[in-house]
C-alpha cells in the first residue's frame, strides 16, 4: 500500500474531471472518453452521481462562512483559499483487491486524517498495472464549516498504511516500518539519497540546490582553461562543500534535538504546573497575580471554567509562537550555513579556473618548445587517385 497525497487546490471540478476521464493527451486537453475508470463512489454526499459531486462540494466549500454562523460559530477567521485536497492508494501489481476491499482503504484512510465526516469522491482507475484508486476530499466540514487541519498527514497516512499491510498479513515497505519506528521513538529525522538520517531544516534547505546546480555549473572561458584539470579540481571544491555541510548540518542537528528537547519538557512543565495550580483558590490567585488583571479576580476566586480555559488556551498560543521562533531560528541557521558553503564553491571555482587556465598555458609552452627543438617539419604531398577511364567514367575499357 502506498498512500500518496498529489496536494491542495482550489477547483473541485477541475480534479474531478482529471479523475473521471481519461488522461489528456497533448492535442486534446478535455477528454470525453472514461475508459479507465473502473467505478466511482461518493461520501457523505446527496447524490450518487459522480458528476454531481464536485458541484455539490464546491457549493459547501462556498457556504463555509453560513455553516459556521448556523452551528454557533464566529463568520471570521481567514478565508480558505485550497479547499481542495487529492490523494491517491496504490496497490502492488500482484494484489487483486476488489470494490469492497478498496471502498474499506479509502474509509479507513479518511478516519487516518479526521475526513470521516467530509464529503468525498472516489474514483478507481484501471489504467495501470498496480490497482490504484483516487480521492477527493472537501476540507470544510458540511456541518460546521470549519476546515480540517491536516498537518502531518503524510505521517498519519504512513502510519495507516503500515498498519494496514500489517492486517494484511505482510509488511512490503521495511523502509516506512523503520522510519514510523524511529517516530514513534522521538527521533524525527527523514531519510535521504544517502540513507543518513538528517535533520528537517537540511531536508527542506538542501532542496533548493542538491546537485542539480553543480551539474549547471561550467567554467565561464572554455577555450581558455584545461577542461581535464578544470574537472579534477572542481570535483575536489564539491568535495570540500560536501564535508563542510555535513558537519555544519550535523552540528545544527545536534543542537536542535537539545534545544527542541528542552523547549517540549519546559512547556509541558507549565501546562502541568496550570492544571495544578487552577484547582486551588490560592492557585488561581497566583495565576491571576502573574495575569494582572482585575476583572478576572472574582473568577479566580470562584473558579470559572471558562476562566480557566482561557488560561490555557493563552498558554498554548504562547507555546505556538515559542516553536514558531524556534523552528524559524533553526532554519535561518541553516539558511547561514548554505550561504557559507555555495560562498566557499564559488571561491574554490575562481581557484579552479585559474589553476586550470595556467595548466593549459604550461602545456602549450611545452608543446611550442618541442616545436621548436624538432625544427620545421616536411609535409610529404598524398598522392592523389586517378581518375576512372572510359566514356561511362565506370572504369571500363573502350567498346570496340
Amino acid at each position: 500500500m502506498i498512500p500518496k497525497i498529489n496536494g491542495l487546490g482550489r477547483s473541485f471540478a477541475g480534479v474531478a474531471a482529471y479523475c473521471l476521464h481519461d488522461a489528456p493527451e497533448p492535442d486534446d486537453r478535455r477528454p470525453r472518453t472514461s475508459e479507465r475508470v473502473g467505478w466511482a463512489d461518493t461520501r457523505n454526499l446527496a447524490t450518487f452521481r459522480p458528476e454531481r459531486a464536485a458541484r455539490l462540494m464546491a457549493a459547501t466549500a462556498k457556504a463555509a462562512p453560513d455553516l459556521k454562523r448556523l452551528a454557533g460559530g464566529s463568520r471570521g477567521g481567514r478565508k480558505l483559499t485550497k479547499p481542495v485536497l487529492h490523494y491517491s492508494l496504490s496497490w502492488a501489481r500482484d494484489e487483486t483487491p476488489d470494490k469492497g476491499e478498496m471502498s474499506r482503504a479509502v474509509d479507513e484512510s479518511l478516519e487516518a486524517l479526521g475526513l470521516e465526516s467530509h464529503e468525498a469522491l472516489i474514483v478507481a482507475h484501471e489504467d495501470t498495472r498496480h490497482p490504484h484508486v483516487h480521492v477527493i476530499a472537501n476540507r470544510v466540514d458540511p456541518e460546521t464549516g470549519k476546515a480540517a487541519t491536516l498537518g502531518n498527514s503524510k505521517l498519519r497516512l504512513s502510519r495507516w498504511a503500515e498498519g494496514y499491510e500489517r492486517e494484511q498479513g505482510r509488511i512490503r515497505c521495511e523502509r516506512r516500518v523503520e522510519n514510523n519506528e524511529r517516530r514513534r521513538a522521538g527521533r524525527e529525522v527523514v531519510r535521504g539519497p544517502s540513507d543518513r538520517p538528517r535533520h528537517w531544516a537540511r531536508v527542506r534547505r538542501e532542496g533548493m540546490q542538491p546537485g542539480r546546480a553543480r551539474r549547471a555549473r561550467t567554467p565561464r572561458e572554455e577555450e581558455r582553461v584545461d577542461l581535464e584539470a578544470w574537472r579534477h579540481l572542481e570535483a575536489e571544491a564539491w568535495e570540500k562543500v560536501e564535508d563542510g555541510r555535513s558537519w555544519g548540518f550535523g552540528h545544527l542537528e545536534t543542537r536542535a534535538r537539545k534545544e527542541w528537547a528542552e523547549l517540549h519538557k519546559r512547556q509541558d512543565e507549565m501546562r502541568q504546573m496550570l492544571d495544578r495550580e487552577s484547582r486551588t483558590v490560592l492557585g488561581r490567585l497566583r495565576i491571576w497575580r502573574t495575569e494582572r488583571s482585575l476583572r478576572e479576580l472574582v473568577g479566580a476566586v470562584r473558579g470559572r471554567e471558562d476562566l480557566v480555559e482561557g488560561w490555557r488556551e493563552d498558554l498554548a498560543r504562547d507555546h505556538r509562537d515559542e516553536r514558531t521562533a524556534l523552528g524559524k531560528a533553526h532554519g535561518e541557521r541553516a539558511r547561514q550555513i548554505e550561504r557559507g558553503v555555495r560562498k566557499l564553491y564559488r571561491m574554490d571555482l575562481v581557484f579552479a579556473e585559474r589553476r586550470a587556465w595556467a595548466v593549459r598555458e604550461t602545456r602549450r609552452e611545452r608543446e611550442q618548445m618541442r616545436t621548436r627543438e624538432r625544427g620545421p617539419s616536411i609535409v610529404m604531398p598524398i598522392p592523389r587517385p586517378r581518375p576512372p577511364r572510359g566514356p561511362e567514367r565506370g572504369g571500363g575499357g573502350f567498346e570496340r
